[in-house]
């Protein structure tokens, strides 16, 4: 699956309050994605995880996940409830430098970190 096609279907999921089932870094997971943006050059999607498997675990009410989208190679919106995570806005702030869609806060720009 190509990068561009997994953005797709994220960004969607997204502004549909969509569930995904991904394979990201080998590993089936099921994600509820949060918001796509980028930190520093690389473009990520800020998820809460709440089901599949973890390389480092996952607790029993899921976790919150970072994922560089050249990580996702598979991805699919499924019917499961939404899951969320507390602090999601401190957990976006930490985890993206823009956001390009989602996390119910304006995008932002870092110029700061670019590379001049």
């Amino acid at each position: 699956m190509e990068s561009l096609a997994v953005f797709d279907i994220l960004k969607e999921a997204i502004e549909k309050r969509r569930c995904v089932r991904v394979k990201a870094d080998d590993l089936w997971r099921d994600i509820c994605p949060i918001a796509l943006g980028y930190k520093g050059e690389k473009l990520k999607v800020l998820s809460f995880q709440y089901r599949g498997d973890s390389a480092s675990g996952i607790a029993a009410e899921g976790g919150w996940r970072c994922f560089a989208l050249d990580e996702i190679t598979w991805a699919r919106i499924n019917d499961d409830p939404w899951h969320g995570g507390h602090n999601t806005v401190a957990k976006l702030e930490v985890s993206l430098d823009t956001v390009i869609c989602g996390g119910g806060a304006p995008g932002r720009a870092y110029d700061h970190l670019r590379p001049r």
